[in-house]
């Protein structure tokens, strides 16, 4: 790079008129989920979603930059990040730790400390890094094995139960280039990107073995010195940065459009932007020689249990194969004759395999879908998690504990993370991880198809590789899964350009699906990873391939369910979906007084049917629905 002033600029097209633009020339047409109040074609931008409009909330689909930028200078191998695959044995836990370095054109040597102080683990390697301008912006990574063994730590248990505490332990990355002198005051990032004291570990315990460098690429630039940011709203979004000449850097842009929104085409370049969370480092970092790291982990296992249901049962109940109803002095006949249980128990209340069914053929015989933690089978409770305020800068850390205390005090121990919406901020998993609450993490995906082309799949990499490294940290993260309905999307009675194209799109949406899966099974193989919410499941799930079952959604025998039946009651049970594992339910209901206050004039706009009131609600036939439920448990005023 020359010693004169250089510019770096970032260009943010509007994210609308980018929608479009790329619906129109792809090669076919792909149908977009419209609701009231919709905008744009949001699956062909990686951007929210929601921001296009959503059946519960306004479509903006600003664009902009709505997290930090750091400018990191560097002279020597630098630490930048780190993930983690956690893999349980009988004794004990298997841990590869994957550490990330900028390495300037120089290349550079030295060594790195990976411990967790608490239990006296530890793993030293003595690295080097070639030279060669190849270097230049590079993501260099290293692989540190370390075992642990399961009577030297406290298992990580999920709230709800009593089962056990939400034991979390530290890890430490120090790096030092052969010849520097680290002091131990020297500041270290922790996961949230806070300033600490780092301090080099000595070697406590016999070191494991670790692997040599290897290269990730990641692309960047060359020199710097002084910066002058320049900002150019007149055709979108544009950022000037001036730069003159100093050393070796890296622009890292950790947030890339959700709250303001959104972003250019899909691109290699352009890895998707869905609220990857703000550190809190200055916007332009200077690193010292040596670089340390602070991550924290919790050792547990998850198992997705799905069993043919025979065997299921004798899992769960042993030689019980139900449950005793002729000593329980509540009459039970209705529940299994009239309201629909006789799809899982006889008359006796014995779990019955259903009528029909081949036992001999794979995949016929009718599956449990629950969940194991650690080895015990956990009843789980719990709600979707939507963005929590329509502008995503406006999600503090005190709204992310106010809601998640609530959910907390409603005894909810796992929560969905919606894939219409946005990947939380760092507190929001950090919470989940002190306080024991599991997270089903979407990828953010939902309710239409997506391109298949190769940069959309491309974009799709990049974007799953950064969430999965990010959340690899976290033990609430107990499995991933593709996408938001878009299995369910066959059957919805307007959705007739899917469903009379239905070969055509499966191909689309399985290869978007297997790239997904894979980005997730790279960083760590032991990710529990289910297709879709809702879905029938895998009928094949190996390291070599995935295959789904495809028939009716709601089938109970067989998944996950959906379940909205707003003309039912909600509080009678009898009405619930038969089904093992419901990941989304609800009914519609009005806001809480507070929430129109700063919105509407409560003497003009809150009657039932007032045009305001109307327009606030973001479906057309919600009022009936509404009145119906009310009216099943209120008189209504006239």
């Amino acid at each position: 790079m020359p010693a004169a002033p250089n510019t770096i600029s970032i260009s943010i097209a509007p994210a609308y008129n980018k929608s479009i633009e790329y619906r129109d020339a792809h090669s076919y047409h792909i149908p977009t989920l419209y609701n009231t109040g919709s905008i744009g074609a949001y699956n062909f931008v990686r951007k929210p979603a929601f921001d296009f409009g959503w059946d519960w909330g306004p479509a903006f689909a600003a664009s902009g930059i709505h997290g930090s930028i750091e400018l990191i200078a560097f002279s020597s191998p630098t630490l930048t990040g780190a993930y983690l695959a956690q893999e349980a044995t009988d004794n004990g836990f298997k841990l590869k730790i994957t550490s990330q370095f900028l390495v300037p054109t120089a290349g550079g040597e030295g060594t790195l400390t990976v411990a967790i102080p608490e239990i006296k683990a530890v793993n030293i390697q003595d690295i080097e890094f070639g030279c060669g301008p190849e270097n230049d912006g590079d993501i260099f990574e290293v692989s540190s094995e370390i075992f642990v063994a399961k009577d030297q730590i406290q298992l990580w248990w999920p709230a709800g139960g009593n089962y056990g505490p939400h034991k979390l332990y530290n890890v430490t990355f120090d790096f030092a280039p052969t010849g520097a002198e680290c002091s131990p005051d020297t500041p270290t990032s922790d996961s949230t990107g806070a300033s600490k004291d780092g301090k080099g570990l000595a070697p406590d315990s016999n070191p494991a073995a670790g692997n040599s460098a290897a290269a990730a690429a990641s692309p960047a630039s060359a020199d710097s010195s002084g910066v002058d940011v320049d900002l150019d709203l007149s055709n979108g979004l544009n950022l000037g940065v001036n730069l003159g000449d100093l050393v070796d850097f890296n622009l890292n842009l950790p947030i890339i459009g959700s709250i303001l929104g959104g972003l250019v085409p899909a691109t290699p370049s352009n890895p998707g932007n869905l609220g990857i969370p703000k550190p809190n480092n200055p916007a332009i970092t200077s690193t010292s020689q040596c670089s340390s790291l602070q991550k924290r982990i919790g050792f547990r296992t998850v198992e997705l249990v799905q069993e043919p249901l025979p065997q299921a049962i004798k899992s769960l109940f042993g030689n019980n194969t139900g449950f005793n109803f002729s000593q329980d002095t509540v009459d039970i006949d209705g529940i299994l004759s009239a309201e629909g249980w006789q799809w899982a128990m006889d008359d006796k209340g014995d779990w019955t395999m259903f009528p029909g069914l081949d036992p001999n053929v794979k995949g016929a015989v009718p599956e449990s879908y629950y969940f194991r933690i650690n080895g015990i089978p956990i009843y789980l409770k719990g709600a979707n998690v939507i963005p929590m305020t329509v502008i995503p800068s406006n999600t503090t850390t005190e709204v992310i504990n106010t809601m998640l205390t609530a959910a907390l005090e409603a005894n909810q121990n796992l929560l969905r993370v919606w894939g219409g919406g946005l990947y939380h901020p760092q507190a929001f998993y950090d919470f989940c991880d002190e306080h024991g609450i599991l997270i089903w993490q979407d990828a953010m995906f939902g309710g239409s198809h997506y391109p298949r082309d190769p940069e959309m799949l491309q974009n799709i990499w990049e974007e799953i590789t950064q969430q999965a490294e990010r959340l690899s940290w976290h033990p609430s993260v107990a499995l991933w899964c593709g996408n938001n309905e878009l299995e369910l999307s066959y059957e919805w009675p307007n959705n007739t350009m899917v469903r009379s194209n239905r070969n055509m799109f499966v191909t689309d949406y399985m290869k978007n699906i297997q790239t997904v899966r894979k980005a997730i099974k790279k960083v760590n193989p032991s990710s529990i990873f289910v297709s879709s919410s809702p879905t029938k499941g895998a009928l094949v799930d190996t390291p070599e391939d995935y295959q789904i079952r495809w028939g009716w959604i709601s089938d109970p025998r067989f998944g996950s369910v959906h379940h909205y039946d707003y003309m039912a009651d909600c509080e009678d049970f009898r009405t619930y979906a038969a089904a093992k594992f419901a990941s989304e339910f609800g009914w519609p209901s009005y806001p809480l007084p507070e929430t129109y206050a700063a919105a509407m004039i409560p003497e003009t706009d809150w009657g039932v049917g007032n045009p305001m009131n109307e327009f606030r609600n973001r479906r057309t036939d919600v009022t009936p629905q509404f009145l119906y439920q009310y009216g099943l448990h209120f008189k209504l005023p006239k």
